[in-house]
């Protein structure tokens, strides 16, 4: 009797079995495209996989359409996110995924467009890319310590940032004006201006000299005359 009940369960959670079709996404709606996740379904299978297109992710045969689903990494970061999931809940967003900002500025504080900014977590590259005209550089990011390297015009600058919240972080440059396409910092330009302003002078000693030179030239040569 126990048998047949059993095989009777067993069939009917067979015959209710269908495609599940979820959705993960992290802060502002951001598709999860291309997370590492793992899905149990009741009978104990694990099935683990990356997420699809527009973060949507479709699991065949799911016994009452049921799932716990792990979220395991984003962007080779690791995420460690799980829940339960069934078709009256199947859209998953991810909580521990944060909003980051990386303003890069030079010394008076004006933003830096085009700047290059390089993410690494440990070892792992995360990602790259360039600021926007105001400086701006932002991303979404697993929770967890990363470093944050930027360049730009040949000066650099490296700082170690705890992401655990929605995080704004600025990076200064020494760079005071780019001149000619040239990032200068302070003492460049004012070493430029030095300069500049010593070349008139300069220029106005070797015409002096050169004439006082001259006009003793003539006079010996008028001398030597007579």
């Amino acid at each position: 009797m126990r048998l047949s009940i059993m095989a009777i369960i067993v069939l009917w959670v067979a015959a209710t079995a269908s495609a599940l079709p979820l959705t993960l996404s992290a802060y502002g709606g951001v598709s999860l495209e291309g997370a590492v996740v793992e899905v149990e379904k009741l009978d104990g299978t694990v099935i683990r996989t990356r997420v699809g297109r527009d973060g949507i992710l479709i699991v065949k045969e799911v016994p009452l359409g049921i799932l716990r689903v792990r979220v395991v990494s984003w962007k080779g970061v690791p995420v460690g996110y799980e829940c339960v999931v069934t078709p009256d809940n199947s859209s998953i967003t991810v909580p521990n995924i944060y909003p980051l900002r990386v303003s890069v500025v030079g010394s008076r504080g004006q933003g830096l467009a085009g700047a290059y900014v390089k993410i690494l977590y440990g070892d792992l590259l995360v990602e790259t890319g360039s600021t926007d005209e105001s400086g701006v550089y932002s991303t979404l990011l697993p929770s967890g310590t990363y470093t944050i390297e930027v360049e730009y015009g040949g000066r650099t600058a490296r700082t170690m940032l705890e992401l655990d919240e929605t995080r704004e972080l600025r990076i200064q440059l020494d760079i005071f004006a780019i001149i000619g396409g040239y990032p200068l910092s302070t003492s460049e330009l004012i070493g430029i201006l030095v300069v500049a302003a010593l070349i008139p002078l300069i220029l106005y000693i070797i015409a002096y000299e050169y004439s006082i030179w001259r006009k003793k030239r003539i006079i010996r040569a008028t001398v030597k005359e007579r």
